[in-house]
């Protein structure tokens, strides 16, 4: 069985919301999914707006592991929007 590492740009709803997002992101997530706790970003975009991108790795050989990891993202409090960059499998 291989994996796939997905990696997310989220974006808060509020600046003030990053700091509470990137905790909950290093909590402990539900198996199978492991986030990247090590190489989650804050990255300024524009004008005082910045992101959150973090990368999660998963089982690739589970149906629908990809739309509960998404609803897992957006469920988080403070999230506005994610958006998936990459997504490659590794081994």
């Amino acid at each position: 069985m291989g994996y796939i590492m997905s990696v997310y740009k989220i974006y808060p709803e509020e600046l003030e919301d990053i700091n509470k997002i990137v905790e909950s992101l290093n909590k402990e997530f539900p198996s199978p999914f492991r986030v990247q706790t090590n190489d989650i970003r804050v990255e300024p975009i524009a004008f005082g707006l910045s992101l959150i991108r973090v990368g999660v790795i998963f089982p690739d050989k589970i149906d629908g592991l990809l739309d509960k990891l998404e609803g897992l993202l957006k469920d988080i409090p403070g999230v506005r929007e994610l958006e998936i960059e990459a997504s490659t499998l590794i081994s």
